[in-house]
C-alpha cells in the first residue's frame, strides 16, 4: 500500500482504550424495555417481507423520511413514521445461471444461492449504491428513489451495474462492513470464493482502487467486520482517517 493510501486508511482499531482499562466502569442503560412491554405500550411498529429473510443492511434517510432495507433478494424502502404503511419494495434476485453455477458448486440453492443484501449507500440526491452475495458471484446496482421532495419510488438502475468483488462477501454468513466517502467505497470484507482473503477495500471513485496485502495476518487476522466510521481531521482530506471496528 501507497503513503497517499497509507494515510486514507486506518486498518484496524482493535480495541477501545476504555474497555480494557482496569478501572472502566460498565455502563447501564437508563432505560430497558423487552419486546412485551414494547407491543404493549403499543409502541412496536412491526414489518415483514413475504418469502425473504435477512434484513442485515439498513439505511435511514431522514430527509425523504424513509427506512431502506437490504434483505434476501429484496430491497424495501419503509416510511419512517410507520414502517408498516406505504412500503415500496424491489426485488433483485440473482441471475438463473448465477444460483446454478452456486448450485453446482455445492451450495444450497434454496438458502444459499440467493442474492443477500449486505450494504446500502446514499450514492447521491437520487440513487442509492446496494451491494449484495449475488449467489456467490457478489454484485452492486445503483437504485434510484427519486429527489426529495417526489412521491417515494425505487427502481433498479439496470445500465449501472457494477462487479461486487471487494464490496460485498462472495457467502451469506460472512460480514461485511463499509462506509461511503464522496464517491468512494471502503469496505472491510472476505474477498474470495473461500472467504480466506480478508481485506480493507477501496474502490469506485477517479483514483486506483486499493487493498491491503492479501493473506497477511498481521494486517487482518480472521476479522469480523461491524462498522466503518469516515473521521474528517482537517480541511485538508489527506488528513482524514477511515476507522474500522
Amino acid at each position: 500500500m501507497g503513503q497517499a493510501g497509507a494515510a486514507a486508511m486506518i486498518p484496524v482499531l482493535a480495541l477501545l482504550w476504555a474497555a480494557v482499562r482496569g478501572d472502566a466502569t460498565p455502563s447501564t442503560p437508563r432505560l430497558r424495555l423487552s419486546f412485551q412491554e414494547l407491543q404493549a405500550r403499543h409502541g412496536l411498529r412491526t414489518f415483514r417481507l413475504e418469502r425473504t429473510c435477512c434484513y442485515e443492511a439498513l439505511l435511514v434517510d431522514e430527509e425523504r423520511g424513509r427506512l431502506f432495507v437490504g434483505a434476501e433478494n429484496h430491497v424495501a424502502s419503509l416510511s419512517l413514521d410507520n414502517i408498516s404503511k406505504r412500503a415500496k419494495k424491489l426485488a433483485w434476485p440473482a441471475p438463473v445461471e448465477w444460483r446454478e453455477e452456486c448450485n453446482w458448486a455445492g451450495k444450497d440453492i434454496g438458502t444459499e444461492c440467493m442474492n443477500f443484501v449486505k450494504l446500502l449507500h446514499a450514492y447521491n440526491r437520487t440513487h442509492l449504491l446496494a451491494c449484495g452475495t449475488g449467489a456467490f458471484h457478489p454484485t452492486c446496482a445503483f437504485m434510484e428513489v427519486g429527489h426529495r421532495l417526489e412521491e417515494p419510488m425505487l427502481r433498479l438502475d439496470l445500465r449501472r451495474l457494477e462487479d461486487g468483488k471487494g464490496k460485498s462477501p462472495y457467502d451469506p454468513r460472512h460480514r461485511a462492513a463499509s462506509v461511503l466517502v464522496g464517491e468512494e467505497l471502503y469496505s472491510g470484507v472476505a474477498a474470495d470464493l473461500m472467504g480466506r482473503d480478508f481485506t480493507i477495500f477501496r474502490s469506485l471513485g477517479q483514483r486506483p482502487s486499493l487493498r491491503t496485502e492479501p493473506h497477511d495476518s498481521r494486517w487482518l487476522n480472521e476479522p469480523k467486520f461491524v462498522k466503518v466510521f469516515w473521521i474528517p481531521e482537517s480541511e485538508n482530506p489527506d488528513d482524514d482517517k477511515i476507522y474500522f471496528f
